[in-house]
């Protein structure tokens, strides 16, 4: 009987421990996302990326065509986590040094984290959506589990 009580006592003191580390691990998480945030310079008249997470329903009546398709496939074990931070990164810079937002759409279409990021382009001309894919090609060279298309059908419609 004491040797219950004893483990009853070692697996309270566990569990209250845990729950203190898992509010300290979510309290740091919190400043971080607080101190990332106020890093980032903020214009609302001029923000630095436009993305819209659509749905299946909103992609159907979206645009036939996209200017620039990025698709984040997988092959089994989900996508690459890296890569969408990479195209955000670019996306970010490029406002950065170009002054000008691009705006893309992304929709998800499988199980495993598979989601196409969706390009218009109409707030560039035909020379700055050359630069821009061709700057996107660059960066995401070498990464198997993304797929550019240039001037896709939505697969949606």
């Amino acid at each position: 009987m004491r040797t219950i009580n004893i483990i009853v006592v070692v697996f309270f003191t566990i569990s209250i421990s845990a729950c203190k580390s898992s509010k300290n691990s979510s309290e740091n998480a919190e400043k971080t996302e607080t101190e990332i945030v106020d890093s980032i310079p903020s214009n609302p008249a001029r923000p630095l990326v436009s993305m819209e997470i659509w749905t299946h329903e909103q992609a159907k009546l979206g645009p036939d065509t996209f200017r620039l398709v990025v698709s984040f496939i997988s092959i089994g074990a989900g996508t690459d986590p890296e890569s969408k931070a990479i195209l955000e990164a670019y996306v970010y810079d490029y406002k950065l040094k170009n002054n000008k937002v691009v705006s893309y759409f992304m929709i998800p279409w499988g199980r495993e984290g598979e989601v196409d990021c969706c390009f218009t382009l109409n707030e560039l001309n035909a020379s700055e959506q050359n630069n821009f894919i061709d700057g996107l090609k660059k960066v995401i060279q070498g990464k198997e589990l993304i797929q550019i298309n240039e001037n896709m059908k939505s697969r949606f419609k």
